[in-house]
């Protein structure tokens, strides 16, 4: 009796033990462990199917497939300029969103859940594009907004009024791994830069424009 007591306690330990490392290590599609925020090997197929000339696929609500991954929270990334599998997602997001006419792009909409996106600066000299690793907003104005005409490449054909904050506050890392902080605020009818970002955040968080309109 005493020993299949010992043998049950001994049995639960280790099967408690095994839990915990299960939770605390992350694992990709074949349950080999990995550094949290290293590349998968799915996310390198993907990412390096193709040279940084030619576009990544937008992904669609449309396809069930693509609308699953469109609600996922995305993971951080590791700032590193010579990181190829990196450098290579920033230009293929790039000339996704050039192809199709975007003002912005989110990494899960070439099919990445990763923290990076791409916005137009309307309220900068010369209206540049720039990329944006693990951005977040960390402050948000009181003063909100009814945004008419927001829209999404992964919701082609749709435009809707959305709620959206007057300015916010963001943080966010470049390539060259320093860490930057400003407040946004600028919105009329050609210059809408607070609410790009918060559209764009909002895709790293699993959530569309859709979930924001208004009547």
């Amino acid at each position: 009796m005493k020993f299949s007591i010992y043998l049950f306690l001994a049995l639960f330990f280790i099967g408690l033990n095994a839990c915990k490392k299960d939770k605390e290590t992350p694992v990709d599609d074949t349950n080999t462990p990995v550094p949290s925020l290293a590349w998968t090997q799915a996310e390198m197929d993907t990412i390096q199917y193709g040279d940084t000339s030619l576009a990544m696929r937008v992904y669609l609500t449309t396809n069930l497939a693509d609308s699953l991954l469109l609600r996922k929270t995305s993971r951080n990334v590791v700032p590193d300029s010579n990181d190829v599998v990196l450098t290579t997602l920033i230009k293929r997001m790039y000339k996704a969103m050039i192809d199709e006419g975007g003002v912005g792009i989110a990494a899960p909409q070439v099919g990445i859940n990763r923290n990076i996106c791409w916005v137009r600066r309307q309220d900068k000299v010369g209206k540049p594009y720039e990329v944006y690793l693990n951005p977040k907003i960390v402050m948000t104005s009181e003063l909100t907004i009814n945004f008419n005409g927001d829209g999404c490449l992964s919701i082609p054909g749709i435009t809707g009024k959305t709620l959206r904050w007057r300015a916010v506050g963001i943080e966010y890392d470049l390539l060259d791994g320093t860490h930057h902080s400003e407040v946004v605020d600028g919105y009329t009818s050609m210059q809408f830069t607070a609410v790009c970002f918060q559209h764009e955040i909002d895709h790293l968080n699993g959530i569309l424009f859709v979930d924001r309109i208004v009547l």
